[in-house]
């Protein structure tokens, strides 16, 4: 028979083939971005209307004046312009001949203004904030450019940058400080801001009062300068000087500058600092009286190092941390914060007036910076460290080590000194001995006397013995005598030999 052979299916085998999702990195703006965005731009449109405004009320009063006769209404906007690039730092050119002085007071204002305009964005992410910086770059650009008729409107792109992005950190910084639910690694960088913060408030009222005291002491040169504006009514006084009001911070970064050590230059050839007094013309600016007409010395310095020291022991009582570590970093933030604020208001206050000898004017932004941040910066940071428990427990440990290991040397050199002293002495005593021979011989011979002198004494004590006693001595003897003849018998009897040994002796 034939089997029908039936093929019978084997299972199928299957594979499953796992694809896993591929990273993807998406980039959304934070919720409020646009709310930061016009921030910026209202802050922005702000000033420059202000600055208008303000440019446009001068016009109108002056505009009565002989050296006015010129001038239109156009070109009061076109100043009004020119003056909103001067105030994001940019550069006019006239003639050939660049000019760029920033009014710092307005500028210090935008920054407080862009920070006001953030609350919009306070409950959305810190990040949104920082979107003022785009939208005030750009409007400062198109405001500069479309009715500045000197300036070059991307010269004021720093300042544009700069003016809200200082406002911005200052908004998230102070969101920072005020959050007490931080975790405790936070603690110093909120006590940083804030030190930070302190300090440069701390230098800017010691530069204000500075330039109190310089004006006062230059106020009848500063009125000579002003007699030779030849201002004519009460309104040109005023113009001139709500002029000079907006280069106030300017003032104090120049006697900032002067009080560190570093000085500043009011020409290129012409510097004025606590040792050098420059001889040579300064503008026509009344606020250029005040600088100082002599070179007192260095020992002006002590002023910012004083204020440093305050500073310190202003940080060791009110912004201690725990930590040692904690505390050098919140030192470390502090110093870093002033430091990047002089800098950048030393650098607003440099300006040039013209080619030649006033192209390069103000205080030198690396010296007055370094300077300050030793003389100020560095005491505090020293002395909050100085005085940390931490630090005096360390001191106090290596203080008593040393102390005891010097306690330990003392002893060591004092038992050392001891044995060998007590060896030298020894030594010394035995060379002696053995180096005076006259001395040993008389020992000995006083050795000898003395051993004759006993003999002598015994013999004596025998003779006298005998005398008193003659009856008893001999009796001894002779009892003596006839026990030693039987032992001597019995011996000679019992042992021949030695009774020959003995007569070989005799013989």
């Amino acid at each position: 028979m034939s089997e029908r052979i039936r093929e019978v299916p084997s299972p199928r085998r299957t594979t499953t083939t796992y694809v896993a999702d591929r990273a993807t990195i998406r980039v959304a703006v934070p919720q409020g971005w646009a709310r930061g965005v016009l921030a910026g731009v209202e802050a922005a449109f702000a000033g420059w209307g202000l600055i208008t405004v303000f440019t446009m009320i001068a016009y109108l009063t002056l505009r009565s004046n002989s050296w006015m006769n010129d001038t239109t209404p156009r070109d009061a906007l076109g100043l009004g312009g020119d003056l909103w690039a001067a105030v994001i730092g940019g550069t006019s050119v006239v003639g050939g001949v660049h000019y760029r002085a920033i009014p710092t007071l307005v500028g210090a204002l935008l920054i407080v203004l862009v920070r006001i305009l953030l609350r919009a964005t306070a409950g959305f992410p810190r990040s949104a904030a920082l979107f003022a910086v785009p939208g005030f770059l750009l409007t400062s650009w198109l405001l500069a450019g479309a009715s500045g008729i000197y300036s070059h409107w991307w010269t004021g792109t720093l300042g544009a940058i700069l003016i809200p992005l200082i406002g911005s950190v200052w908004f998230v910084a102070s969101g920072y400080s005020r959050d007490n639910e931080a975790p405790a690694m936070q603690h110093w960088i909120s006590g940083g801001l804030k030190l930070g913060g302190l300090s440069v408030l701390a230098l800017v009222a010691a530069s204000a009062v500075a330039s109190v005291i310089a004006l006062v002491a230059g106020w009848s040169r500063m009125a000579g300068i002003q007699e030779i504006l030849g201002a004519a009514s009460g309104a040109d006084t005023a113009f001139i000087v709500g002029a000079q009001l907006l280069f106030a911070p300017t003032v104090m970064a120049w006697a900032a500058s002067w009080w560190s050590g570093a000085g500043f230059l009011t020409a290129t050839d012409s510097l004025h600092s606590p040792v050098v007094a420059g001889t040579g013309p300064i503008p026509p600016i009344p606020l250029l009286g005040a600088v100082p007409e002599t070179a007192p010395g260095m020992w002006v310095i002590l002023a910012p190092i004083a204020l440093g020291i305050g500073l310190g022991v202003v940080a060791s009582r009110s912004f201690r941390r725990e930590h040692l570590l904690h505390q050098t970093a919140q030192g470390v933030l502090s110093s870093v914060i002033v430091a990047s604020v002089t800098a950048l208001w030393m650098w607003s206050a440099t300006m040039s007036l013209g080619s030649v000898r006033l192209a390069s004017m103000g205080p030198r932004v690396g010296w007055a910076t370094l300077a300050l941040v030793l003389e100020i910066a560095l005491p505090a940071l020293i002395i909050a460290l100085a005085t940390h428990p931490t630090t005096r427990a360390l001191l106090g440990e290596g203080a008593g080590r040393v102390r005891n290991e010097g306690e330990a040397l003392r002893r060591r050199a004092a038992e050392r000194a001891s044995r060998v002293g007590a060896t030298a002495s020894t030594a010394d005593e035995a060379w002696a001995e053995a180096s005076d021979p006259a001395e040993t011989g008389d020992t000995e011979a006083g050795a000898d006397e003395a051993g004759a002198e006993d003999l002598e004494a015994v013999v004596d004590t025998d003779e006298q013995a005998a005398d008193e006693m003659p009856g008893e001595t001999s009796e001894t003897a002779a009892e003596g005598a006839a026990d030693i003849e039987p032992v001597q018998a019995e011996g000679d009897e019992e042992d021949p030999e030695t009774k020959a040994t003995r007569r070989e002796g005799l013989n």
